[in-house]
């Protein structure tokens, strides 16, 4: 961990933590590299607050590129307080799924959650037309139930 306190580019004055894994390269990029604003904050509280932020912002990114939140277009009142009000009820849902099934397994974000259910859900669905080709029903019928065309 190397720490820089200075001025860099148009700011004035920051603190600015670099790691590097097994040791400095000069033409290798830093691991993780810190920006603090804020200079009467230590070293061990930058990283503290860097570690919970980086939580929020994973938490930011499954919704917008897992479950594809971020294609909501919201213009009333009442539109964003569903919308949040279902962030909610999802963000819940997977953290109880996964503390669920953390205690069976080791760590899991709440990516692994969503990927997990889509497997299961993907393996259920094909189980069922596995069932519904057995008990001879035709191709067609089963493709309709999908919404889908041959």
């Amino acid at each position: 961990m190397y720490p820089y306190e200075g001025p860099i580019s148009e700011i004035e004055n920051v603190k600015l933590l670099l790691s590097w894994k097994d040791g400095y390269i000069a033409s290798s990029k830093p691991q993780v590299c810190l920006l603090c604003t804020d200079l009467s904050l230590d070293l061990v509280t930058i990283q503290r607050y860097y570690h919970m932020r980086w939580n929020i912002e994973t938490g930011y990114r499954y919704f917008k590129e897992l479950l594809g939140f971020d294609q909501y277009q919201l213009l009333s009142f009442i539109g964003i307080g569903r919308f949040w009000a279902i962030q909610f009820l999802t963000q819940n849902f997977l953290e109880f799924q996964r503390q669920e099934w953390m205690e069976r397994q080791s760590e899991m974000t709440l990516g692994d959650v969503v990927r997990r259910i889509r497997e299961e859900y993907f393996g259920q669905i094909i189980v069922y037309v596995y069932q519904q080709a057995l008990e001879k029903k035709p191709l067609f019928d089963i493709l309709q139930q999908f919404k889908l065309s041959a």
